[in-house]
């Protein structure tokens, strides 16, 4: 990853947006940002999380952890124990999967230990010519 969403999300976050892009892309995409701020003409965006390359995206969001997700934006705050009865899966693998996804940004937990989702809308940009 080459970067992590752009601020700590709250459940008042409304969108993240994810990308796979160089990490020349990044830091242009980054100082392009820099230099509107300095100017006076930034407008904030949503927030990005972005990855190194389509393999590096893939590995994270894997189709369980997708499915996990999707699970979580359904059905609210859940623990751990109750997203893995809602998912059928084993205890274990469904542990592992939110601790990845905090790691990125995509889960959180709230002050009773729950895990959410803190994005109302997610969205993936896949540009062809960083894909490949």
């Amino acid at each position: 990853m080459t970067s992590v969403p752009t601020s700590s999300p709250m459940e008042t976050e409304t969108e993240l947006v994810i990308t796979a892009e160089t990490p020349d892309a990044f830091l242009d995409r980054t100082l392009d940002a820099a230099r509107r701020l300095d100017a006076g003409a930034y407008k904030a965006g949503p927030s990005r999380l972005s990855f190194t390359s389509m393999e590096q995206l893939l590995e994270t969001l894997t189709g369980n952890r997708w499915r996990l997700i999707r699970q979580l934006q359904k059905a609210g705050h859940r623990s751990i124990r109750a997203l893995s009865k809602d998912l059928g899966r084993d205890y274990r693998g469904v542990h592992s999967d939110v601790m990845k996804l905090m790691e990125t940004g995509l889960v959180a937990k709230d002050g009773e230990g729950l895990v959410f989702v803190p994005w109302r809308k997610i969205t993936a940009e896949i540009k062809a010519e960083e894909a490949a």
